[in-house]
C-alpha cells in the first residue's frame, strides 16, 4: 500500500500513447483507478484485509470498523485496554448456540468473548457470546472499503501487488470510450478479461499456497493434550 496512484496512472498514460493526457484526463483517470480498487475488493476481500483492535459495544450485536464491509477473521480478546493478548476466539454456528442456549443473548455479560457468529446477509454485524460488558477489545480482521483517491499524490489503499490489474482495468475503461469502433471494443474486452485473470489467478494462489491445507493431511495434536 504503497505505490502512488501518479505511479499506475502514469502507466495507464504510457500505455495508451496519451502522455499528455489530450483524449484521456488525468482526473478521468483517476476515477476509474478509483472505480479499479473497488471492483478488486468486491472480487477479492483481502485485497483491503486490515487488522485492529476493537472495543465491543454492551451486549451480544456488534458492528464492524466505519470503513469495513466484511468480516475476514476473529483471532482473540486483547483485554480492556486493547493491548493485552487474551483467549482466543471461535466461530460458532447460530443454529447450535441457539439450541443449546436459546437464552443466550441475556446471559451474564462478560469482557471476555469466547465466541462469534457471523452472517454475510448481515455482513456490517457479528454477535459475540457471552454478551459483552462494553469494555472488552477484540483483534480481528476484516475487509476495508478502500477510501476514495482524491489526488495522484496518495497511496492506493490496497496490496502494491494488484497495480498492474489497476493499470488493466483503466485500460478497459478507456478504451470503452471508443466502444463505437471495432478495434476499440476488442481492446477493452481483452484488456478486461487481463485484469478478471489477474484477480483470479491470485484467489488460486492464496488457495493453493494457504498454510492450514496442511491440516487436511495429517492429525493435529493440541498442544498439552495427550496421544
Amino acid at each position: 500500500m504503497s505505490v502512488l496512484a501518479s505511479v499506475i496512472i502514469d502507466k495507464a498514460a504510457k500505455q495508451l500513447l496519451d502522455l499528455n493526457n489530450i483524449k484521456w484526463t488525468r482526473a478521468e483517470l483517476l476515477s476509474w483507478l478509483n472505480d479499479g480498487m473497488r471492483q478488486i475488493v468486491l472480487i477479492q476481500p483481502s485485497a483491503t484485509s486490515t487488522t485492529v483492535s476493537k472495543l465491543l459495544s454492551a451486549g451480544t450485536r456488534q458492528t464492524l470498523p466505519s470503513d469495513g464491509w466484511l468480516l475476514l477473521q476473529m483471532y482473540r480478546n486483547m483485554g480492556t485496554n486493547g493491548s493485552t493478548p487474551g483467549r482466543a476466539i471461535r466461530i460458532i454456528s447460530r443454529e447450535v448456540l441457539d439450541g443449546f442456549n436459546p437464552n443466550w443473548h441475556t446471559d451474564t455479560p462478560s469482557a471476555e468473548v469466547r465466541n462469534y457468529i457471523y452472517d454475510v446477509q448481515d455482513q456490517l454485524a457479528f454477535y459475540v457470546y457471552p454478551p459483552n460488558t462494553g469494555t472488552g477489545y477484540i483483534e480481528l480482521n476484516y475487509s476495508a472499503q478502500p477510501a476514495n483517491l482524491t489526488s495522484e499524490s496518495q497511496a492506493i489503499p490496497i496490496f502494491d501487488v494488484f497495480q498492474s490489474a489497476l493499470v488493466d482495468y483503466i485500460l478497459y475503461r478507456a478504451c470503452g470510450k471508443n466502444a463505437d469502433y471495432a478495434p476499440g471494443v476488442q481492446l477493452s474486452q481483452g484488456y478486461l478479461a487481463t485484469f478478471s485473470a489477474a484477480i483470479q489467478g491470485k484467489s488460486q494462489s492464496e488457495a493453493t499456497n494457504d498454510p492450514t491445507n496442511a491440516l487436511g493431511l495429517r492429525n493435529v495434536t493440541i498442544p498439552g493434550s495427550q496421544t
